[in-house]
């Protein structure tokens, strides 16, 4: 009887121990996922009409491209709550990050703050506006001063309409 319990124990033991070993195979599946989902982001940035439901989409203003996005957006500044239009310049899921990189924009003499949208989505935005040509203008200013600046989880900035 007992060495049955110690065999039964060794092979749950056995059993326990070499399934949770990750493998190459599963890896290779996450990094696969991952990517898909990295292509799906882009692809939904670079079409013309929307391929979900939350991606940007492209709008021409004065024979220029802009991206615009209708979010319910939450800004942590009171004035740039207040504002109809604003300018998004990255996006995270966690709120640490957005206000970390309003902080840095601040720094830099913009009027920035992290914006909570609808689902887990945090927004750094660098600006809001009362109109969408003061967006463009504020968007087309941002890239000439910031050139080599990261657009996390986005290509290029967005306008956000609440």
């Amino acid at each position: 009887m007992d060495r049955r319990k110690i065999l039964l124990g060794m092979a749950l033991a056995a059993v326990v121990l070499t399934g949770c070993k990750p493998t190459e195979k599963n890896y290779r599946a996450a990094y696969d996922a991952a990517v898909s989902k990295r292509e799906k982001v882009n692809e939904s940035l670079a079409a013309d009409g929307l391929i979900s439901e939350d991606a940007p989409r492209k709008q021409m203003i004065d024979g220029e491209e802009f991206y615009f996005a209708v979010d319910g957006v939450k800004a942590e500044d009171e004035t740039v709550a207040q504002r109809p239009v604003k300018v998004a310049v990255s996006v995270f899921k966690m709120p640490t990050n957005a206000r970390s990189g309003a902080e840095a924009l601040r720094a830099k003499g913009y009027q920035a703050c992290a914006g909570k949208a609808l689902g887990d989505k945090w927004y750094l935005i660098a600006g809001s506006f009362d109109s969408v040509a003061d967006a463009a203008a504020f968007i087309r200013e941002f890239k000439a001063k910031n050139p080599k600046f990261q657009y996390i989880g986005m290509e290029t900035p967005v306008i956000i309409r609440n």
